[in-house]
């Protein structure tokens, strides 16, 4: 049987082993945290960029249905009664604010 002295002595680099592991998982998920608010920093600026391109896809529609380019007159005011309703939306969403 082994003395207790040896079964202390085990115990202790076991715990030693166990804290160190403990301290690398620390690191690893501060590393993972700041990884993941890098990648929500660029999910919202490339959401943002999204937004901003199908605006102006939204207005090149319109100019090309306003200048009759392929497109009745009806569509085009449909289209500019959208984008005063989502203008609309937006002055409201701000007003909330």
């Amino acid at each position: 049987m082994q003395s207790t002295t040896q079964l202390v002595d085990s115990i202790a680099n076991r715990l030693q082993v166990v804290v160190e592991q403990i301290k690398n998982l620390q690191n690893e998920n501060k590393n993972l945290n700041e990884q993941l608010d890098v990648s929500k920093q660029e999910l919202e600026q490339k959401s943002n960029m999204i937004r901003d391109l199908r605006m102006k896809l939204e207005s090149a529609k319109t100019a090309k249905s306003i200048k009759g380019v392929g497109q009745s007159s009806t569509k085009a005011k449909t289209q500019i009664d959208k984008l005063i309703a989502e203008i609309d939306a937006c002055l409201e969403f701000l007003s909330l604010s």
